[in-house]
């Protein structure tokens, strides 16, 4: 029912981390043998670079094809009406013709596939839109796009297709509130609220279905940008600008100049540390390295935020004392974490850190399963005493 076949998926998950611990010398030549004959994984694998290098010139050739009888049939295509007919059976087109290159070819996000759901995704929904009469709000045509979007998404389970999935969603919020009087007043607090309950919905989704690895990218995406929006939605400078670009767009105010002082504003001021702060204290209790990411980059963001309204030396200096300020604390980090774990974190690379070995025990289960024997643990690495069965394996561990 999907694109992809997703039991391809899921065992490319188990040989990646299997892959990993063979590095590790944690699992033995027999063992990673037998995985990847259990799962097999019968996707086209190519490199990074050459999926951009594909994506971009896939994209090329489709809108060349695209404009090719767009232009012969222009004439024809000044209604309205006709040029979105137009646009939406071209779109299915592609979809059709990317459906049969990934059959065949076995393709999955390796460029060639990601450039036909982007451009199908992007002619159906131009298409979908100018059937609409003209004049509709911003509004209106999110509210008509996001079903599509989710249908793509839901089939695809592409990212960038989860990216402006999530762009439509929050353009909808944001221009439907603004509409009203009080919109403005109480949107950076209807952001927080939307985003905080996306996020604690998105980690729903992944403890129900531990194993779901289709949209395992959609949905990590997810976190993070509502994790930014959330710190960004508190921000004071995004506030008082964002509060001053609106009045600045009203006629009745066009002359304004600059952003005024806005409402509870040391309400702002204290979301502006104290968000950042929440992931930092977070990221480090649950080892989450995204909330470290975000919570690091928030309080630089609020670091800014004090120097653009009280800023006690120039720009060009402050810079130069951040970034030292910076690096030493990355050297201090490294140092300290360089010989030995400290309160849970280290500084040795993942793939080389024994603690991932029991980081997933589905795959673990899922190794055991297909290798079928035990193996005698390495560098010292020992596992207690007890049973440890699951995804329908068992045995002693």
């Amino acid at each position: 029912m999907k694109a992809y076949n997703e039991q391809w998926i899921y065992n490319r998950t188990i040989l990646e981390q299997a892959e990993r611990w063979y590095r590790q010398k944690l699992v033995s030549d027999q063992q990673i043998a037998a995985v990847r004959q259990t799962y097999p994984v019968e996707f086209r694998q190519t490199n990074g670079f050459i999926e951009i290098g594909l994506f971009l010139f896939t994209t090329v050739a489709i809108l060349a094809c695209y404009l090719l009888p767009a232009s012969i049939f222009s004439m024809v295509l000044d209604n309205q009406r006709t040029y979105s007919v137009f646009n939406v059976a071209f779109g299915i087109g592609i979809g059709v013709v990317g459906q049969i290159l990934i059959n065949r070819r076995l393709l999955y996000r390796n460029g060639i596939d990601n450039a036909f759901v982007a451009t199908l995704a992007g002619f159906l929904t131009f298409g979908l839109n100018q059937f609409l009469p003209n004049g509709l709000s911003t509004t209106t045509h999110c509210f008509v796009t996001l079903p599509l979007l989710l249908a793509i998404l839901w089939y695809y389970g592409d990212t960038l297709i989860g990216f402006f999935t999530l762009a439509t969603f929050y353009a909808f919020i944001f221009d439907s509130l603004i509409k009203f009087s009080w919109g403005k007043d109480v949107l950076p607090f209807v952001m927080m609220g939307i985003s905080v309950l996306l996020y604690l919905g998105v980690k729903y989704i992944i403890r129900q279905n531990p194993k779901q690895v289709y949209y395992t990218d959609p949905l990590n995406l997810a976190q993070w940008v509502a994790l930014i929006m959330v710190a960004a939605s508190g921000n004071y400078y995004v506030v008082r600008e964002l509060n001053g670009l609106l009045i600045r767009s009203s006629l009745l105010a066009s002359r304004q100049t600059g952003a005024p002082e806005i409402a509870l504003s040391w309400l702002f001021w204290l979301l502006t540390f104290v968000i950042p702060t929440i992931y930092l204290w977070q990221g480090l209790v649950k080892r989450n390295r995204m909330l470290l990411i975000l919570g690091v980059l928030g309080w630089i963001a609020a670091v800014m935020t004090v120097h653009e309204y009280h800023a006690l030396v120039p720009l060009n200096v402050s810079l130069t004392i951040g970034g030292i300020v910076l690096i030493l604390i990355a050297v201090a980090g490294i140092q300290f974490l360089r010989n030995e774990p400290k309160l849970g974190f280290t500084d040795v690379p993942d793939d080389d850190s024994p603690n991932e070995f029991l980081g997933d025990v589905g795959t673990l289960a899922s190794m055991q399963a297909a290798s079928g024997a035990h193996h005698t643990p390495k560098n010292d690495l020992n596992f207690g005493g007890g049973n440890f069965g699951g995804g329908g394996s068992g045995g002693k561990y």
